[in-house]
Parts: C-alpha cells; structure tokens; sequence
C-alpha cells in the first residue's frame, strides 16, 4: 500500500458539554466504553499518558473487533492523539480528537488518517455514530 491509497475520515459536532467535559469523556475508561462502539457494546482499557497504551474491544452482534494503540498527544482539554490498530484488519492509523469552544458548547472534529481506502466509507459512518453517541451522554448545558 502506497500512501497515494490512504485516506482521512473527518467528522464534526457540536456537544452540549465544555471543551474539558468532552476531552474527560475520552480517558475515562468507563465512559469511552459507552460510546466508542458503533451499535455493539465496548471494554476499555486505557492508560491516558503520552506512550501510555489503549485497548477497545468491540462486542457486536456477529464478531468481535479489537484495536490496540498508544497515546501520542494528550493536552487537555484541547486535543488528544492516539495511534489505532485494528488487530484483524492489519492496518496502523491514527486518531485525533479537537475539541474548541463554540457558542451551544463544543465543536468536538475527530480525524482518522492513514486509512487505506477501502476502509474510509466504514469509518466516516462509525466515527458519525460515535459521535452521536457521545453528544446523546454529556450532559446538557
């Protein structure tokens, strides 16, 4: 695979929560555990230190999908990095939450890079869900 075969997933929304409510909602374990999965359920194990490691197991109805990866940029309550290996799709990639205030609250922007491209569609529609579930559990401002 050629980087001319990668692509990026970008998604955007805006949340009822401050910069700081949102940010925490990604390192604390039990909370990214409600929202990580896209129409299945999660188990979350974190360790929210730049070098510190991730594991998200995905539980849906017809398989099971585990991601393994590493923090690369925590700075709070602004962004945050972490590097995304989905053990049976064999691919590496990376992940970036900003979150920035906005007038009903934050626009939270989730960006997965180096995806190879077959995988793009599949992501832009799980990361829109995760969102959705996210602003569905902050709470109202």
């Amino acid at each position: 695979m050629t980087t001319d075969d990668l692509a990026t997933a970008r998604v955007e929304r805006v949340l009822h929560a401050s910069p700081a409510e949102a940010y925490a909602a990604w390192v604390d374990p039990a909370v990214l555990a409600t929202f990580i999965a896209p129409q299945g359920t999660a188990t979350v194990d974190v360790d929210p230190r730049v070098g510190g490691r991730l594991r998200i197991v995905m539980t849906f109805p017809d398989r099971t999908t585990e991601i393994e990866g590493e923090y690369l940029v925590l700075d709070p309550p602004h962004r945050l990095g972490f590097s995304w290996h989905p053990l049976r799709a064999g691919f590496q990639s990376v992940v970036t939450v900003t979150f920035e205030p906005h007038a009903d609250g934050t626009r939270m922007t989730i960006t997965h890079t180096r995806l190879p491209g077959e995988w793009l569609q599949s992501y832009d529609r799980g990361w829109g869900l995760i969102a959705g579930q996210l602003a569905d559990i902050l709470p109202a401002r």
